[in-house]
């Protein structure tokens, strides 16, 4: 690689960094780079560096989009998701994994149909629950630092989950709801102030903690409607994929908890801006599992119009209350011409 296509390399590389950085720093890391890289006489970047880059030019990026959006807001969506988070995955891998019997006894050929299980679990789900509980109890003693590492593995491990599933030959949570997790996850880690307010997370886990026991409880009702006479409720990955399921009953109630909280969060916002903006937020990421169950195995039937229509009409409306109340955390709002002191300049004047 000749010295040009080598700074050509590395601007390729710098451009991982926000524009306004690279003009102020670009040029100056870039006569760093290339000095050190004549130095050891390289003819391309190192994976070091090329690491280092793109790693801290995201960072750069993400630290720069943070101080556009005030700090609070940043930190009730950091209080929600890990709430959110930390309430499912306990709830997932107790239904989820501990109490399916592996084998049950009737012969539905479940027994030949079902993959062989993680270990004493039924899925490699279950070596990345406790991660978000154990994120949550750090946040909660204190330990924001432990609990964002913490979050940081539950990504990793998302992101491992369908490579070893498939190494094991072994079953894996749905990739939407993987996918819900480690939004979930990167929301909660990159939001989280140094000090949280054990108030603000106590209260949105209490609140998702209900959210799921009635969902539980629902479960376990419509199966005993649907499956008279059959006393298991947690067949083998019945929780993940099974119509009355667990998670699939979480799923279809999630349209209808999101319009709840949403009302709550309005009332909460009066005072406080930013609650909203949190809500949708956390609240679409939820929004993703019933949205893709519905895309790949349609178990709204004839309903998928009506449903997919009011849950489109419920993110509008939500997204354009999150806008309102990204204004008013922010502090700006719209100043007509006829609110105008006398005599000031016109609003339309060029000058």
């Amino acid at each position: 690689m000749t010295p040009p296509q080598l700074e050509i390399a590395y601007r390729r590389l710098l451009r991982c960094y926000p524009p306004r950085w690279r003009q102020e720093h670009g040029d100056e890391v870039l006569s760093t780079l290339l000095d050190m890289a004549d130095a050891s006489a390289r003819t391309r970047p190192s994976p070091g560096e090329a690491v280092n880059l793109i790693v801290h030019g995201f960072a750069a990026r993400f630290e720069a989009s943070r101080g556009v959006v005030p700090a609070a807001i940043w930190h009730r969506v950091a209080v929600m998701a890990l709430g959110s988070v930390a309430t499912l995955s306990s709830a997932l891998f107790v239904v989820a994994e501990v109490l399916p019997d592996p084998f049950p006894s009737l012969d539905w050929g479940a027994r030949a149909n079902t993959n062989p299980s993680f270990g004493p679990f039924m899925t490699v789900g279950a070596a990345i629950y406790p991660l978000p509980i154990l994120a949550f109890a750090a946040a909660a003693a204190g330990y924001t630092r432990v609990a964002r590492t913490l979050l940081g593995l539950t990504c990793l491990a998302v992101c491992a989950a369908i490579p070893v599933a498939g190494w094991w030959d072994t079953e894996r949570p749905q990739l939407y709801l993987l996918v819900a997790l480690g939004l979930l996850a990167g929301m909660a880690a990159g939001g989280m102030p140094a000090a949280i307010r054990r108030r603000d997370l106590f209260a949105a886990t209490a609140l998702f903690g209900l959210f799921l026991t009635a969902a539980a409880a629902r479960s376990v009702s419509l199966f005993h409607q649907a499956y008279s006479g059959i006393d298991y409720w947690n067949y083998p990955l019945l929780a993940y994929r099974g119509p009355t399921g667990f998670l699939d009953t979480v799923e279809m109630t999630v349209p209808a908890a999101v319009a709840l909280g949403s009302l709550v969060a309005t009332a909460a916002s009066v005072r406080n801006p930013g609650w909203i903006v949190a809500t949708f937020t956390v609240g679409g990421t939820w929004a993703l599992l019933p949205i893709a169950d519905s895309v790949r195995y349609g178990r709204w039937g004839w309903e998928d119009n009506y449903a997919g229509a009011g849950l489109i009409l419920l993110v509008g409306i939500m997204a354009l209350a999150a806008v309102i109340d990204l204004f008013r955390a922010v502090g700006l709002r719209i100043v007509r011409v006829s609110d105008l002191p006398a005599g000031s300049a016109d609003a339309t004047d060029p000058k």
